[in-house]
């Protein structure tokens, strides 16, 4: 366009911008601004929308390695030590105590005595029976004496037969007197006998339960005192019933271990055998009970006592297992971090497997000697560098 053309233009736009109201002139102004800040907006959203160069920081972690070991196959429940053998100690006659011959919680054997009730009354009786034995003796003398005297009589008819038979019948009582004594002296001496009361067992006496001076009655009356075995206690348990048909099949191959530890006690822990078996199960639970034999000869272990309880299996050879610390659950499941060779992060999805101390069983997901990560996981992703710290 020549130049004096565009001149002319320039000069009728001008001219016309002029002419133009205020109102038209301040529309134009406003779509110009809006213009503007549109463009200046879309460019400034190209510029925040380039990818930025991420700068990777190295993470501080502790490891340990992934190891292989023997494992035992268990079962976890709780359960509750018993004394096998537990007596509680009454009268079987009635009367005074008259002396406590045990200390409270003192060992005792089989036969030690506990308590003397006042024997003089069952004494007596003995003394009655006795005397009432020798007068029966005699008389039972006499009627024999009689009865023989009366034989050669009743040969030469000099007495009838009905006369003969009544002697008969006298010895026959008499004799039968006798032995009512007997048994009678007999149950003197038992409940004299029971004056004296012993220990039927071997263990430990409990708290007294009465003092010297009162009276008790037979079989009826307070327990004196309970007296417990303790040297070896049985371990009661319960299973689920869906664990019953491997327990049984393992059971048929051999006698089960068990593993328990007491309330209180962590440190320790003390071996038994399965012993029982319960015959049904409990249709209010779900559950079995189970009974095992542990030895308790240093009685370390106290009848009441809460134990937490492992029966034992058999063993997995060779298990692999990643400290259980480093174990991790996500969204796809449970996962840990290892370490490659050139110390950077590395995610494993793993399947795990029974808890073993402060180790996990590894299924399938990480091998022996990989560098698991057991802390500094928060923030961690897979090719981070780090930092192994001791």
């Amino acid at each position: 366009m020549p130049d004096n053309e565009k001149k002319q233009l320039d000069l009728n736009r001008i001219f016309h911008y002029k002419n133009l109201s205020n109102q038209n002139r301040k529309i134009i102004i406003g779509v110009c601004v809006a213009i503007f800040v549109v463009t200046s907006f879309v460019q400034m959203q190209k510029h925040l929308n380039r990818p930025k160069k991420e700068k990777i920081s190295t993470r501080t972690v502790k490891i340990s390695p992934v190891i292989k070991k023997n494992v035992p196959i268990y079962i976890n429940s709780f359960g509750t030590l018993v004394s096998p053998e537990d007596v509680d100690i009454k009268s079987q006659v009635t009367g005074k105590i008259k002396e406590v011959c045990f200390e409270e919680g003192q060992n005792v054997l089989i036969g030690d005595q506990l308590f003397i009730i006042d024997p003089s009354e069952y004494e007596a009786h003995l003394h009655k029976a006795e005397a009432t034995l020798l007068e029966d003796e005699a008389e039972l003398k006499l009627k024999k004496d009689i009865l023989l005297r009366n034989v050669g009589l009743l040969e030469k008819e000099l007495i009838s037969q009905q006369e003969f038979e009544k002697y008969e019948t006298d010895v026959a009582v008499t004799a039968a007197k006798v032995e009512v004594d007997k048994a009678e002296i007999e149950l003197a001496k038992i409940n004299l006998r029971y004056c004296y009361i012993v220990s039927p067992i071997n263990g430990v006496t409990g708290v007294r339960q009465v003092d010297p001076g009162n009276i008790v009655s037979a079989n009826t009356g307070p327990v004196l005192v309970n007296v417990k075995q303790i040297d070896t206690l049985y371990m009661d348990f319960t299973i689920p019933e869906k664990e019953l048909p491997r327990v049984r099949k393992t059971m048929a191959e051999g006698i089960l271990e068990v593993v328990l530890t007491v309330t209180g006690d962590d440190t320790s822990s003390y071996t038994g055998k399965l012993d029982f078996l319960e015959n049904s199960v409990d249709d209010r639970t779900g559950r079995v009970l189970l009974r095992a034999i542990v030895d308790n000869k240093d009685r370390a272990l106290w009848p009441g006592q809460f134990a937490k309880v492992q029966l034992i299996l058999g063993t997995i050879k060779n298990a692999v297992l990643a400290p259980y610390s480093a174990v991790q659950l996500g969204q796809k499941g449970s996962y840990l971090f290892v370490i490659d060779e050139q110390n950077k992060a590395e995610l494993k999805l793993v399947t795990v497997g029974q808890k073993e101390e402060d180790y996990i069983v590894i299924e399938k997901g990480v091998k022996v000697g990989e560098r698991a990560v057991t802390t500094g996981q928060m923030g961690l992703r897979p090719g981070v560098p780090v930092k192994i710290i001791d």
